[in-house]
C-alpha cells in the first residue's frame, strides 16, 4: 500500500464512521448542519496525520488525495441526505 493511501485511509474511515454516527443518532433534519463539522474535523485530522510523518516529500499530493476523498464522501452523503429528506417529505 502506498504512503498516500496509507495516510488517507484513516481519515476516510473516520469520515464514514462520523457519517454513520450522525445517521443513527441525529434526526434527519439535523444532518445538513453536521456535514460541515465532519468536513472540518477531517481536514484537521489530515493535517495532524501529515505533520506527524517524518517524510515531508509529497506532502501536498498526499493532502490533496485525502481531502479529495473526503469531498467525494461528503458529496455522496449530501446526496443521500437530500434523497432521504425528499422521501420523508413526500411521505408526510
Amino acid at each position: 500500500m502506498s504512503r498516500t493511501v496509507a495516510t488517507a485511509l484513516p481519515v476516510w474511515l473516520a469520515v464514514v464512521g462520523a457519517l454513520a454516527v450522525v445517521a443513527v443518532l441525529v434526526p434527519v433534519a439535523g444532518w445538513w448542519s453536521l456535514l460541515p463539522a465532519i468536513a472540518a474535523g477531517a481536514v484537521l485530522l489530515t493535517f495532524v496525520i501529515q505533520v506527524s510523518l517524518q517524510s515531508k516529500d509529497g506532502l501536498v499530493s498526499r493532502m490533496l488525495v485525502t481531502v479529495s476523498g473526503v469531498v467525494v464522501l461528503l458529496l455522496i452523503a449530501s446526496a443521500g441526505t437530500a434523497i432521504v429528506q425528499a422521501a420523508l417529505g413526500s411521505a408526510s
